[in-house]
């Protein structure tokens, strides 16, 4: 997979170009633009990463995409990270199976400082019903969370992925759930289907 650019010009798409830190020996896919056009965010699975796809970003400069630079070890893990989305408050969107969550791909955000790039909050699951057992990602929605869509492959859809829609009703941050993993102490593998009582 690589990345393009192009200018849309009247009723066509032109000056279609790659960008430079493409490559033959790595993918470059899934990816998610400030709202200023400035900073790319991206992943891949180039050498140096923290496991199998990570999120990466690029700032635009002087008319030229700068050389990426890992969103570092809050955001990426050991697993698969994927699907990033920016919006204009500087929230971080973006879908991991290598963070503690509900199952399979889980949608997570992070606060990123649009100066620094650094992130400044923890990352946070974003929980039901946006997460699932399933895969859940590729989510778009404005800086207060209102509103937006992501898509899945629960069972209430069709036989692969689907677009959702949401509208929330709560708080952005009012009562959470707690993703709790127990794991088998001698073979530190998951243990699925528990009872929990309180």
């Amino acid at each position: 997979l690589k990345l393009f650019s192009a200018t849309y010009t009247g009723k066509t798409w032109t000056n279609i170009q790659e960008l430079p830190f493409n490559s033959d020996s790595y993918s470059c896919g899934h990816p998610a633009i400030s709202e200023n056009g400035e900073l790319l965010f991206f992943v891949s699975d180039m050498p140096g990463g923290f496991g199998g796809t990570d999120v990466y970003y690029s700032v635009f400069s002087n008319g030229n995409w700068s050389k990426p630079i890992n969103a570092g070890p809050k955001i990426n893990t050991q697993g698969d990270e994927m699907f990033p989305f920016l919006d204009a408050s500087g929230n971080l969107y973006f879908s991991t199976d290598g963070l503690p969550g509900l199952g399979s791909l889980d949608l997570f955000v992070a606060r990123i400082n649009l100066v620094t790039k650094e992130v400044v909050s923890p990352v946070r699951n974003l929980g039901a019903p946006l997460n699932s057992q399933y895969d859940d990602f590729g989510l778009i929605t404005d800086s207060t969370r209102s509103l937006g869509f992501f898509s899945s492959n629960r069972k209430k859809g069709g036989s692969d992925d689907d677009i959702y829609s949401f509208t929330r009703v709560g708080p952005i941050f009012g009562c959470r759930e707690v993703v709790i993993t127990v794991k088998n102490a001698t073979t530190k593998k998951s243990i699925d289907n528990l009872r929990f009582s309180y």
